[in-house]
């Protein structure tokens, strides 16, 4: 059992914080009372990327909905940085609000890539690789924080790309979702499949360097890999129907709260999930190979995938939020 370690060092280069910094949250932090709880705006903050997502999946065609889904990215990405500084400012910091804060950001990760993905009309696969990249690099980033006690970002990193994402809506708000078809050069690839190729070329360079720096530990990310791996080499198979396509990607988006929970909680709690890791990755391999050898439907069986990993991410939610709000040491 790892010893619980709260506090942490942030070592982030981002280009754009120090404007955001001093145009758009200490202004903003003013009007915030010192009533409001920093959790309350870290929850804001998830209902705003969840609310960016929703948009995009059911009304990417309505240039105000994509508006609205731009918005929500800007508030997100302002709440997610402002709670960390209001519980500084006004003695409320805890170990609960650390936990939510980085948390709830496994959930939010896949918000903002599914939504953005879906905007331009990405095709499931390339969503699904995406989506993966995205995951992988979050875990690395947690794993990192976990065994060091440094929150490293590199100069373009979220802040960066949830300001991306929220330009791209304001794009397909004014320029209509098949803009992004367009190929800058005939017969090349089209300008939404550039940009998937750059995010995963940044989250590829933030796994590989976060990788890189740790000196023990580095095996800890295979379980994710492996799950990845199956999910992908599950969605390249030919003839999938829109339910498995679906329902690959929920499970890839379970993925990051589950695996990823490993870090937070070793490092919040002195937790080990290494048991639910392996039974996580076995439900994947399960339904990977019953689906293969025709033993059931394949969507039926990556739905209840799904189910699984999403429960398994309500119960650590649930057990941790309430070890954490008892008064004293955490169990």
């Amino acid at each position: 059992m790892d010893k619980p370690r709260y506090e942490y060092q942030s070592a982030q280069d981002s280009i754009l914080r120090p404007y955001y910094q001093r145009w758009v949250w200490a202004p903003l932090l003013r009007f915030v009372p010192d009533s409001i709880s920093p959790n309350a705006l870290t929850g804001l903050s998830t209902l705003s990327a969840a609310a960016s997502f929703l948009l995009a999946a059911l009304a990417s065609a309505s240039g105000l909905a994509m508006i609205g889904a731009s918005l929500c990215v800007f508030a997100y990405l302002s709440l997610d940085n402002m709670d960390g500084a209001h519980a500084r400012n006004t003695g409320q910091s805890s170990p609960l609000g650390e936990f939510l804060d980085h948390w709830l950001d496994t959930l939010n990760n896949g918000f903002i890539i599914l939504g953005a993905c879906i905007a331009v009309d990405l095709s499931p696969l390339l969503t699904l690789l995406v989506l993966s990249v995205g995951t992988l690099a979050f875990f690395e980033v947690q794993l990192e924080l976990r065994q060091t006690g440094v929150f490293r970002m590199g100069r373009v990193a979220d802040i960066e790309g949830n300001t991306a994402v929220s330009g791209l809506y304001l794009a397909v708000a004014l320029l209509g979702p098949g803009f992004f078809a367009w190929a800058p050069i005939e017969g090349g690839p089209s300008l939404a499949l550039l940009l998937g190729a750059g995010v995963m070329a940044q989250a590829a360079w933030t796994f590989a360097s976060a990788l890189w720096r740790l000196e023990a530990g580095r095996a800890d990310a295979l379980p994710l890999v492996v799950c990845l791996a199956t999910l992908l080499a599950w969605a390249a198979l030919p003839g999938a129907s829109l339910g498995l396509q679906t329902a690959r990607l929920a499970a890839c988006f379970f993925a990051n709260p589950v695996f990823t929970s490993r870090p937070i909680l070793a490092r919040l709690r002195g937790l080990s999930t290494k048991t639910a890791d392996v039974f996580a990755l076995a439900v994947v391999l399960a339904a990977f190979g019953a689906g293969i050898a025709g033993w059931a439907d394949p969507a039926t069986l990556a739905w209840g995938a799904s189910a699984v990993l999403a429960a398994m991410t309500g119960r650590y939610a649930l057990i941790t939020v309430a070890a954490l709000r008892r008064p004293g040491p955490p169990a």
